[in-house]
């Protein structure tokens, strides 16, 4: 669509429609498009796209290098595609310019971000585990749809929630890797398959490998298939020996148990849980 101009040329307002960038994911559209625009001005946003929103606003957090500004606002339309509108304002060079065009662009500013939806998330995850959630998925496309930040890896669709504490066996696990004993690890496990007993555990529970250099504190992880979906399971104990924080990261997978097809799953199921636990341990250990 052609641009629209103001102020001599300063402000520009531009619309487009957003379509797939060519690529098929399980990620929405308006999530790709979003991630694309955020990630082209080098801040990927945060919250990442929710399911929920029709319409969101997104400020640019640096000047371009000619000391331009934008807002960007992502809304659905009328026949249910989503288009894409962004203003740009370029300072003009004299003061008396610069201070009413930026009084207008503040107004401007605010009226876009008012017409985005709330981003209050009453589905979000506690702080700790949405910060580690944040960063985790830094770089990539990622969703939120409901309760669930969805993203794609290696060509799965991975979804990540916090994991239900009455799933889980009321047994207390150390803080202390020292204080981990195998006993109890299999004790634990055996919990586990009762209240699964049609799963089968491709990583059966285990205390995960350090990935701090005398590394003291502990991080335990599962990984369970039920009929077409494999769950990897993460336990983070905390110091005050409360309830550990638990997630549980799916994949939907129809090939056969023991397949390479299941090897693979697991794996990436594996390496995202251990960077998971890593990101925990670096913010915990001290």
């Amino acid at each position: 669509m052609p641009a629209q101009c103001a102020w001599r040329g300063r402000l520009v307002m531009r619309r487009w429609v957003a379509d797939s960038l060519g690529v098929s994911s399980c990620i929405s559209t308006p999530a790709r498009w979003w991630h694309w625009r955020a990630a082209l001005a080098g801040a990927p946003p945060w919250p990442v796209w929710n399911a929920r929103w029709r319409r969101q606003a997104w400020v640019q957090p640096s000047e371009d290098g000619d000391g331009s500004r934008r807002v960007v606002l992502l809304a659905r339309s009328g026949d249910g595609g989503w288009l894409a509108t962004e203003w740009r304002w370029t300072p003009g060079e004299r003061a008396a310019t610069r201070a009413w065009e930026q009084q207008r662009w503040q107004e401007l500013r605010r009226d876009v971000l008012v017409a985005g939806d709330a981003a209050e998330d009453l589905e979000a995850p506690p702080p700790a585990l949405q910060d580690i959630w944040r960063r985790h998925v830094r770089g990539r496309a990622a969703e939120r749809v409901g309760p669930a930040l969805v993203w794609q890896g290696e060509h799965q669709c991975l979804r990540l929630l916090e994991a239900d504490q009455r799933d889980d066996p009321a047994m207390p696990l150390p803080f202390a890797r020292e204080d981990s004993r195998l006993e109890q690890r299999a004790a634990i496990q055996v919990q586990l398959a009762r209240s699964a007993p049609g799963a089968t555990w491709p990583a059966s529970f285990h205390l995960m490998l350090p990935t701090l250099p005398q590394q003291r504190s502990a991080t335990y992880a599962a990984i369970a298939r039920s009929g077409q979906v494999l769950v990897g399971r993460l336990w983070l104990p905390l110091k005050t020996g409360q309830a550990p924080l638990r997630a549980r990261l799916e994949v939907a997978l129809a090939a056969p148990a023991g397949s390479a097809a299941e090897t693979r799953a697991v794996s990436l199921l594996d390496r995202e849980l251990a960077a998971l636990a890593a990101l925990w341990t670096a913010d915990h250990e001290r």
